[in-house]
């Protein structure tokens, strides 16, 4: 099979400047007007200049508030961080302080002190004839007679005694 090359005509563009067919090509011209408004003043509008204030000094107030009210939560954050911190602190104090207490209820138990003074210092008991005992303990007797009731004190009259 055998094909034919064949061209198609090329389509022709009219150029941008040439008139379309039937229309007339004017110049055109352009006009430069020199004006001065340099002696112009414009009035200043009262209610308009009064609305762009009351404007901005709603603005103003209402980037305040949020500034308050974004001060005002990053603060509580920053007391929150700073509870918990503290909050840690604590639970680490106490916790040494429990072992402390276990530290010393061990150092300060009696069989161990006297285990170490009978080994390391070579100490022993006391025989019953090396034990002396100062001061005779008093009879109950003598207690109960020397004892003495309290009594009421008068606001009013003093330091004497009210006896019922």
């Amino acid at each position: 099979m055998a094909t034919a090359a064949v061209t198609l005509p090329k389509t022709r563009r009219r150029p941008r400047n040439v008139p379309a067919a039937g229309r007339a090509n004017f110049p055109e011209f352009y006009f430069v007007k020199h004006i001065d408004n340099s002696r112009l003043v414009r009035e200043v509008d009262v209610e308009r200049r009064r609305e762009c204030f009351s404007l901005l000094g709603m603005g103003v107030l209402v980037f305040l508030f949020m500034l308050l009210f974004a001060w005002q939560h990053f603060q509580c954050v920053r007391y929150g961080y700073q509870i918990e911190q503290i909050k840690a602190e604590c639970a680490t104090l106490e916790d040494q302080n429990h072992q402390l207490r276990l530290e010393q209820a061990a150092l300060a138990d009696p069989e161990r002190i006297d285990t170490l003074a009978r080994t390391r210092l070579g100490m022993v008991s006391p025989r019953p004839q090396q034990v002396i005992q100062v001061g005779e303990p008093e009879p109950a007797t003598a207690a109960s007679e020397s004892s003495e009731l309290a009594g009421n004190l008068s606001v009013g009259s003093g330091d004497t005694p009210h006896e019922p």
